[in-house]
């Protein structure tokens, strides 16, 4: 009788305190902090191995190999290092800036809830208007903090970008807008991200550098299409239109993989590196070009994405190879 009592009143004394005590974590203050986190968390996720990874690396290179690409004769590795911590914060702000923009638009709605269900958005963690409401507070903090970090021009003009991108229908434009404005916007990331690393108020770039962000501006501009195999179905469904989706398969394929070639010979004999220099890229693009062409599927093509990525990290290494002798 007494058993029947506890279940007739809600079941196991033991079991409600659980219950109760989940209750009140998740409305804790500690649980509301760590959802909104990780909502933040899901804004750029999916671009940490494309921006954030190789714009790194590309700052902390660009700092190491000294005069080749700064005024900075003797770079203090130690130093260096303790700029990485804010050259990914750069990064990270101002893509995360991007992120809100471009994923809170209409089409990008339509398109991650095919694509990428699990992003804040279409996942319902937080609407498009509220994202949008977001920016207000986001772009004057991204400002802000870049007058500590450097990189403020960087940082400005990659906002004017997101607009360009986003607001203006640049990234519906047609694949060479499209192109075009990804290459912009890597110009920016890669010079924000090489300063910053460099010492902001300490080192500038050189005029080297300015020859070296043209060329890494050519490359995002002739191999980003890559980004656009795996996100096929989530593009026609919106109506963009890009490479794979105009030309077909066969065509964007052969559309990365020359210009990816040309620019693992090119980028190595621009700095004259010796041959274990000059194969890092070739090795890295021989990988990348072997999936591109033997595994086709969406899935197979969100992998393949990664071997790009890294690619493009063996491109940024060559200045380092350069100072070092390889």
């Amino acid at each position: 009788m007494a058993l029947q009592r506890w279940s007739g009143s809600g079941g196991d004394p033991l079991q409600r305190q659980a219950e109760a005590a989940g209750s009140r974590f998740l409305t804790s203050p500690f649980s509301k902090l760590f959802y909104h986190a990780y909502t933040v968390w899901l804004f750029t996720v999916s671009d940490i191995k494309s921006v954030i990874v190789p714009e790194t690396i590309l700052g902390v290179t660009t700092a190491l190999s000294g005069s080749l690409l700064t005024d900075n004769d003797s770079p203090d590795p130690w130093q260096i290092f303790h700029r990485i911590p804010n050259t990914i914060a750069w990064n990270w702000l101002s893509l995360f800036l991007f992120d809100l923009c471009n994923q809170s638009q209409t089409e990008s709605v339509l398109e991650d809830s095919l694509n990428k269900p699990w992003r804040a958005i279409p996942s319902k963690r937080i609407t498009a208007k509220q994202t949008r409401t977001l920016l207000l507070l986001v772009i004057p903090s991204v400002y802000l903090a870049t007058l500590s970090l450097g990189g403020t021009w960087e940082a400005v003009t990659l906002m004017l970008g997101t607009w360009m991108y986003n607001d203006l229908g640049g990234a519906d434009n047609g694949p060479f807008v499209r192109n075009l404005l990804n290459g912009f916007g890597y110009i920016c990331y890669s010079s924000g991200s090489m300063k910053v690393a460099t010492g902001y108020g300490q080192h500038d770039l050189n005029e080297t550098s300015t020859w070296w962000l043209a060329m890494i501006g050519g490359i995002i501009f002739t191999t980003l299409q890559m980004q656009d195999m795996p996100d096929i179905h989530g593009d026609a469904k919106r109506g963009r239109l890009t490479i794979p989706l105009i030309y077909g398969d066969g065509a964007a394929r052969w559309s990365i993989a020359i210009p990816v070639v040309a620019w693992s010979t090119i980028c190595p004999i621009f700095w004259g590196v010796g041959f274990a220099g000059s194969m890092l890229p070739l090795v890295a693009a021989t990988i990348f070009l072997t999936r591109l062409f033997l595994y086709r599927s969406v899935a197979d093509d969100s992998l393949t994405w990664w071997f790009w990525c890294s690619w493009l990290s063996s491109v940024y290494i060559l200045p380092l190879a350069k100072r070092y002798g390889f």
